[in-house]
């Protein structure tokens, strides 16, 4: 399933990654981003224990959220838009399965200065995660993005597209 991936840049600073991921994969990155944060949160508080579970759960809630959009849905597609300010600069990565979207970035409070890792690495703290279970099947390799103004615009090709009934006359 380790479709090549596509980039599209753009002037503001940032640019879209596109890639198709599996369940696991998907799983993995968000587990790895949230335990980055609680190493972070740990650190800034002493590395106390008896606090995993709370510390956990609140990295969880920092870091990974629905991700909140706008979409139409047709008998071929579905179009969707996000606010691109939600995201810092830098790449921001689009990850697809079947049945679900991914979107993950820098937060958009992270600044230059503080972001210095390598580029298309999120940072301990700066990384963040929007997710959204699709109503459908989608065909991940045909999935086309680009930035629109302030916004992210992702073109997601249904796996079945629906066909018209031919008219009776």
């Amino acid at each position: 399933m380790h479709a090549p991936f596509s980039i599209v840049k753009s002037s503001n600073g940032r640019h879209l990654r596109i890639r198709q991921v599996t369940p696991e994969e998907r799983a993995a990155m968000i587990r790895d981003a949230v335990a980055r944060r609680v190493a972070q949160n740990c650190e800034t508080r002493g590395c106390e224990p008896g606090h995993e579970l709370k510390d956990w759960r609140q990295a969880e809630s920092e870091i990974l959220r629905t991700l909140n959009c706008g979409f139409l849905v047709s008998d071929q597609s579905i179009e969707l838009s996000t606010d691109a300010a939600t995201f810092g600069v830098g790449e921001i990565e689009i990850c697809l399965e079947p049945r679900h979207l991914t979107i993950s970035g820098m937060d958009c409070n992270s600044t230059p200065e503080t972001v210095t890792e390598p580029a298309g690495f999120m940072p301990d703290g700066h990384s963040i995660i929007r997710t959204l279970e699709l109503p459908f099947e989608i065909d991940p390799s045909e999935v086309s993005a680009r930035f629109k103004g302030r916004m992210i615009e992702i073109e997601l090709p249904k796996a079945y597209p629906t066909q018209k009934a031919a008219a009776s006359i």
